[in-house]
């Protein structure tokens, strides 16, 4: 909350990346949004952080959950917001980090109470490439052989189109399929931003990170190409955090091996203050 809590404030709804994440969206002893809420709440914003389904004091079976549910959670936290004395429901916002970012852009599609938008970090293809292109880099990094990577790569697509099919598990390992078919994963290989953005009229802000190797920046540029092609043309923005990774804290090879080290990190500034500006200047033409 701004201090002091007088008044109609804007408001911020964070959305947590995927896992299990809680409020402050921790990883590796890094609370991402909890640092992120700070900054935002000292902006003069009010700001909205809660444990996603099956996590801390949520309840719910995040097993059963699809990026649809989680959309519908953020959509329940602005209505929320939305009748609250203390918040000006012209001026509420969704931030959204690495899939949150798709689950951003599914509730703003549906959610017109929600105003503007952030895209940090999310993926710009759909999550079935991505997950593709995760496993490309990581066998590059590895030096694996052609041969076992090619084969790699080909187990890997069989497992995701039987997940999205519902069919074809014959032959592929039983503990594989246990995490594979889960509705959750399916929604996130069938999810494609492409489709969802045409229809999302909210100011977007696009963000991502110069080192990040989980979604690479290539992602930034195909998502603000996809916001800029939307009709009436809103206002988009794309920026680009220099030197920090996928949590968005600097790093020096962005590499998921690096993770550990970088416990107890504070996330760049530069992310608060291009959000700020960007909700300001949203805010300001309404």
């Amino acid at each position: 909350m701004p201090t002091p809590p007088k008044g109609k404030w804007p408001a911020i709804v964070l959305i947590a990346g995927s896992g299990p994440q809680d409020r402050d969206e921790t990883v590796y002893g890094i609370p991402i949004f909890g640092q992120l809420a700070g900054e935002l709440s000292a902006a003069g914003f009010i700001v909205v952080r809660y444990d996603k389904r099956g996590v801390g004091q949520s309840g719910g079976r995040p097993e059963a959950a699809t990026l649809d549910y989680y959309a519908d959670d953020v959509r329940s936290v602005v209505r929320w917001l939305s009748n609250r004395k203390d918040v000006d429901d012209d001026r509420i916002a969704v931030v959204g980090h690495s899939e949150g970012a798709a689950v951003g852009l599914l509730a703003a599609d549906k959610e017109k109470k929600i105003k503007a938008v952030a895209l940090v970090a999310g993926p710009g293809t759909s999550g079935y490439d991505l997950v593709l292109e995760q496993q490309k880099h990581q066998l590059e990094l590895m030096k694996v052989d052609p041969a076992e990577r090619d084969a790699k790569i080909a187990l890997q697509r069989q497992i995701m189109d039987a997940a999205v099919t519902g069919s074809g598990w014959d032959g592929l390992p039983a503990e594989v399929r246990g995490v594979a078919e889960s509705p959750w994963f399916r929604s996130f290989l069938t999810f494609d931003p492409a489709k969802t953005i045409k229809d999302v009229d909210q100011p977007l802000l696009v963000v991502r990170a110069e080192r990040d190797v989980q979604v690479p920046m290539h992602h930034g540029e195909t998502l603000a190409a996809l916001a800029n092609a939307r009709r009436n043309r809103p206002q988009t923005e794309l920026l680009t955090l220099a030197g920090v990774n996928h949590l968005l804290v600097p790093a020096k090879t962005g590499e998921v091996d690096e993770y550990p080290s970088l416990g107890g990190s504070r996330i760049t500034p530069a992310l608060s203050a291009a959000i700020v500006r960007f909700l300001n200047a949203a805010f300001a033409l309404r």
